[in-house]
């Protein structure tokens, strides 16, 4: 092998290191998407939150079909638009579970003051 050969393939190579190192691929964005939407499940969203997890799933695949097809750009885009919807159904679900646990204790509240008012008014007076 010539030095120029040499040369040539040191370049190609380091050439083909700069391209890896510039466009590091959607991995870490459809992962973080991954699990943000296994998180969004595990908080019961489907039950809370079923549009916006839906949404985060179709997304997700979106990118998993980008990245597939070599368009890391559009995949780490529709990841990213894919781990908001995760995070947004996630809240959603908190948000709805804690309005129904507000909802029950003011309805115990509720019906204590009742129980109260009653007991009250059919206790006699005492002397």
């Amino acid at each position: 092998m010539s030095v120029r050969n040499g040369f040539l393939i040191i370049a190609a190579a380091g050439l083909l290191a700069a391209g890896c190192a510039t466009n590091p691929g959607a991995t870490a964005e459809i992962t973080r998407a991954r699990t943000l939407i296994e998180q969004a499940e595990k908080a019961n969203a489907q039950q809370y939150a079923a549009v916006e997890l839906d949404g985060a799933r179709n997304k997700l695949i979106e990118a998993e079909g980008a990245a597939k097809k070599g368009d890391q750009d559009t995949a780490k885009a529709r990841a990213n638009e894919a781990a908001a919807s995760a995070e947004l159904a996630s809240a959603r679900a908190a948000s709805s579970r804690e309005q129904k646990a507000a909802d029950e204790v003011q309805k115990s509240n509720d019906t204590l003051q009742r129980e109260a008012s009653r007991d009250t008014s059919t206790v006699p007076p005492q002397n």
